[in-house]
């Protein structure tokens, strides 16, 4: 007896359209959840240096880089003394390689970012609309 069985697959090229939207999608809600957070670690880097001038403080910005947004402290006349601040090694500041607000901050937010990522995915899986396929 001859084999009847007759497999058919109806919506691929919908299912790779969709997904290749939804990946487009993805890294854009995610970039300005991580914008979000860096901003949080930007403030609470201006609190937590000292502030004579305020100087210091007022340097710490969000900037973009290459794969997102990255936080620095230093910009303008606060770059003379910034290093030292952060890392010191000088001035009678012991120096600790993992420096002292910037880095531990930066490095307390990595919850958050992964978080921020994981609710930018599942947004936007949550609100695609995937094309049907055509019988």
């Amino acid at each position: 007896m001859p084999d009847t069985t007759r497999v058919e697959v109806h919506g691929f090229p919908q299912l790779a359209a969709g997904s290749a939207d939804l990946f487009r999608r993805i890294p854009a809600t995610a970039e300005a959840r991580f914008q979000s957070v860096a901003d949080q670690v930007a403030a609470m880097v201006r609190g937590r240096v000292p502030h004579r001038s305020g100087e210091l403080a007022g340097s710490v910005q969000t900037n973009p880089v290459e794969d997102g947004v990255g936080v620095s402290i230093g910009s303008g006349g606060a770059g003379a003394y910034a290093g030292w601040i952060e890392f010191g090694g000088t001035r009678g500041r012991p120096y600790i390689g993992s420096g002292r607000y910037l880095f531990p901050t930066a490095e307390g937010a990595e919850p958050l970012l992964v978080a921020a990522g994981e609710q930018a995915a599942r947004q936007e899986i949550k609100e695609t609309l995937w094309p049907r396929p055509v019988l």
